[in-house]
Formats: C-alpha cells, sequence, structure tokens
C-alpha cells in the first residue's frame, strides 16, 4: 500500500476543494453555493473572489433545511464533476495509487477531514471527502482495468 497523503497542499493540492480547476471554477464556491435557496446569495457565493471568501459566505447563507442529509451527496457529485471535466485531474487522482487520502487540517473540520490540532488530539475525523476521493479513484481504476 502506498503512503497515505495527509494534506492536499503543494502537489497534492489538486486534491483540495480550495484547488482552481481549469476553467477558473472551484468545488468549494460550487459546494457552497449549494446550501442556500436563495438566488442572491448562491450568485454572491459564485461570484465571490475565490474559494475563501465563498466558504465565509456560505457560512452565514440562509440554509437550505435538508442541508444535513444532502451535503455527502451533493459533496460526491461535485467533486466527481471535477475529475470528470478535467482529464488531467483524473490522471494525477489515479497516480495516486492506493494510498489512503485524508484531508488533514488545524481548522477543527472532523467531518470533511481529520483534524490535527492540539484541541482535537485524541479525535478520529471522519473524512468524508478523503473518503469520496477514493471512491472516484477506485471507478477511475475500475475504467482503467477494461
Amino acid at each position: 500500500m502506498d503512503k497515505p497523503i495527509m494534506k492536499f497542499r503543494e502537489s497534492t493540492g489538486f486534491l483540495s476543494n480550495f484547488f482552481v480547476e481549469p476553467d477558473g471554477t472551484t468545488v468549494e464556491q460550487d459546494f457552497q453555493a449549494e446550501k442556500t435557496f436563495d438566488l442572491q446569495e448562491r450568485v454572491e457565493i459564485l461570484i465571490a473572489d475565490g474559494p475563501a471568501e465563498a466558504k465565509r459566505l456560505g457560512q452565514k447563507c440562509t440554509l437550505r433545511e435538508d442541508w444535513p442529509e444532502v451535503r455527502i451527496g451533493i459533496m460526491r457529485h461535485l467533486v466527481l464533476r471535477k475529475f470528470l471535466d478535467h482529464r488531467e485531474l483524473a490522471v494525477a487522482l489515479f497516480q495516486t495509487g492506493d494510498a489512503e487520502l485524508v484531508e488533514g487540517n488545524t481548522w477543527h473540520d472532523n467531518f470533511w477531514g481529520d483534524c490535527s490540532c492540539d484541541s482535537c488530539e485524541g479525535k478520529v475525523g471522519e473524512n468524508h471527502l478523503g473518503h469520496i476521493l477514493m471512491e472516484i479513484r477506485d471507478l477511475i481504476n475500475s475504467y482503467n482495468d477494461d
């Protein structure tokens, strides 16, 4: 088994939702926009000055009632679309081999990733983003086996 990838930065930065795709979009902006049904808020998030600003706006938008139930499915769809739309990113994901992908962070995100800060010590993150990426990699690999 390949060495785990514990952070999505530098050479593995393409795994991050903040990664600017070749067409100028980011999963983060699309994901944050999906949090609300308010058209004005959605547009503000989509035209925000980058993924960090989109995330800030998404944290204060009018949250749709079904968000807890739909957020993982929405994330799966958006991340899959990222790799289907950009072959070079799909190839890079394929090249991670069988490494465990962990969205390691220090900002207390133990839902999408696994926080390694002192206050989260001993907590195991759910790493939903890492699991989604590994599912998509497995899907890509299944087509390469044909």
